[in-house]
């Protein structure tokens, strides 16, 4: 009997592919706490250069085929019309954003997704007036030591 179970073991063993029978493999990222430091000092300065309208840094942080989803006002497409929105809305006084909550997990062999939520402010006559909160989810990609957001989502406007 024992012959016979090592025998079927063996044999199962071999007709296995190899892929299934091992552990995947993990790609080497920093430490949670290292992630979570990195990408939270990245988004304080891409909302550094939001709340100034220094637009020239701003641009800095997105991919050029960034995609921004934003459950009112639709889908951007692009960098370039990304920076066209962000003009716009520097020209008319601008907007402060601050930070409320966030949390951040790895996407391995990509970046890191980074969930949270956040409050904005209308600049008028030089003063911050609420102008709502809302959720977002950043997909930030990391190529070439570089940090930059690729996809962004914004919803739950209140």
């Amino acid at each position: 009997m024992k012959q016979f179970l090592l025998s079927a073991l063996l044999a199962a063993s071999v007709c296995i592919p190899s892929g299934i029978a091992q552990p995947a493999k993990k790609a080497s990222s920093p430490s949670s706490k290292t992630l979570y430091s990195t990408i939270m000092a990245m988004d304080k300065q891409v909302f550094d250069a939001y709340n100034n309208c220094d637009l020239k840094k701003f641009d800095d942080y997105f991919t050029r085929d960034v995609e921004f989803f934003h459950d009112r006002t639709g889908r951007t497409e692009s960098r370039h019309d990304l920076m066209k929105t962000m003009k716009s809305l520097c020209e008319s006084g601008g907007m402060r954003r601050v930070l409320v909550s966030a949390k951040v997990y790895p996407l391995d062999f990509y970046g890191a997704l980074e969930i949270g939520t956040h409050r904005f402010y209308k600049i008028v006559n030089g003063k911050k007036q609420a102008a709502g909160s809302a959720k977002f989810i950043n997909v930030w990609k990391h190529d070439d030591d570089k940090w930059q957001i690729a996809r962004v989502i914004s919803y739950d406007h209140d």
